[in-house]
């Protein structure tokens, strides 16, 4: 089973819209991560001063993503939701993303 996800989060009604829609411009930096059975894409506008994170589970399991492990140097970011489904868990070391089959979801977190 494999789906598309957006390439870009809805932020309609989003406090931050403008923040993350420079996320998405031309001189965005973009990271492919490797997240085991999900993907994940880190965008960051030009000046660095804010992180979307991008989660897509193409599987037809539930994944789970350690944020702390994916993003290790940003371990003691506080992630905000901004559109997508999923549920969240507390583990050792920090929040765990939990992703039902095809699903995303875009957080975000100022650097």
């Amino acid at each position: 089973m494999h789906t598309a996800w957006p390439q870009a989060p809805d932020v309609t009604g989003c406090v931050n819209a403008a923040d993350i829609a420079a996320a998405f411009a031309e001189d965005a930096v973009v990271s492919t991560l490797d997240a085991g059975d999900a993907e994940a894409v880190l965008r960051e506008p030009g000046d660095r001063s804010r992180m979307v994170l991008g989660l897509h589970n193409p599987t037809a399991d539930e994944v789970r993503i350690h944020l702390p492990s994916l993003l290790a140097e940003h371990a003691q970011q506080a992630w905000h939701f901004v559109s997508g489904s999923m549920r969240t868990s507390d583990a050792e070391g920090g929040l765990c993303v939990h992703l039902a089959p095809s699903t995303h979801v875009w957080l975000t977190a100022a650097t």
